[in-house]
């Protein structure tokens, strides 16, 4: 029975939901109103934190395959690390498209709300809008374009210029960004030469650079070793960001060093469980035991 943000269990006392992360300041606080200036204007306000609500919300495909069953649940800004855990083809994938606006839901609605402003991806003139408040991380893919550019430095600072962020808050996103991703070693190697570990690195850097309100990332550590795995974890859960993330890591949800604060199991194209990430994880646990035992 699916579990609902109502009825959750109180997560057990762990370490502070700022524990790990970064002390330096990020695109927020660097320069961030030219930033924004530029991208929405300056009369609108800087969305610092944003809600996702589905109502009843599902997705099925043009070859009628469904994706997503119809899901209503509600993330809120004190949902700081959520995990979305499930076996391959269960739905994860079309739940985050969903939530970030990639995806239009075929039944039922999707709201993403920024401050006091509720926007749909059904409605053309907000996506653009939620393309630049929700980051989008699809494992280590990053856009072709920077496989154009000379260095990955380049690759990250062109879109920002394109937007006519100024030099100096360039810079200090951009350097900020490969502090604390660990990538300033390689900032003048092109993306074609870095090793996996550090392309799920510059993927996540990529999506951070327009300092969205939050991130949703897709199998954010998908084929890394446990240590490839941990040093991206680290970096992406310690940049002060709200982050929605899927992974086959059950694990990872309950390291406390990560401070998850809810998880949902996705099975057969619906959210099944909707709790603590313990008791998540215990749960999907017993669901592959039943899976196994069929």
């Amino acid at each position: 029975m699916t579990r609902r943000p109502d009825d959750r269990v109180p997560a057990a006392a762990g370490p502070s939901r700022d524990a790990g992360r970064c002390e330096c300041a990020d695109a927020a606080t660097i320069g961030v109103m030219g930033l924004f200036d530029s991208l929405f204007g300056k009369d609108e306000a800087l969305p610092s934190q944003v809600t996702f609500t589905l109502d009843q919300a599902g997705h099925t495909y043009e070859d009628g395959s469904v994706g997503l069953l119809p899901t209503s649940l509600t993330i809120t800004p004190d949902d700081r690390r959520v995990a979305v855990i499930g076996l391959n083809g269960a739905g994860k994938t079309t739940l985050l498209k969903l939530l970030d606006g990639a995806l239009a839901a075929t039944s039922g609605s999707v709201s993403i709300t920024a401050g006091e402003t509720a926007l749909s991806p059904a409605v053309k003139r907000d996506l653009k809008r939620i393309e630049d408040i929700v980051g989008r991380v699809r494992r280590e893919e990053i856009p072709d374009s920077y496989y154009r550019a000379a260095t990955i430095r380049e690759a990250i600072d062109q879109p920002l210029k394109k937007h006519k962020v100024p030099e100096s808050e360039r810079l200090a996103i951009v350097g900020n960004l490969f502090a604390h991703f660990g990538l300033s070693t390689v900032a003048r190697q092109s993306a074609s030469s870095l090793n996996s570990e550090q392309r799920h690195l510059l993927a996540i850097a990529s999506a951070l650079s327009f300092s969205p309100a939050a991130i949703v990332a897709d199998e954010p550590t998908k084929g890394l070793d446990e240590i490839g795995s941990a040093h991206v974890a680290k970096a992406l859960f310690g940049y002060n960001k709200q982050v929605i993330f899927a992974t086959h890591d059950v694990d990872m949800i309950t390291r406390p060093q990560y401070a998850i604060d809810r998880a949902l199991v996705v099975d057969d194209h619906a959210v099944v469980f909707d709790g603590e990430p313990a008791a998540a994880a215990a749960f999907y646990e017993d669901l592959i035991r039943s899976k196994v035992a069929r």
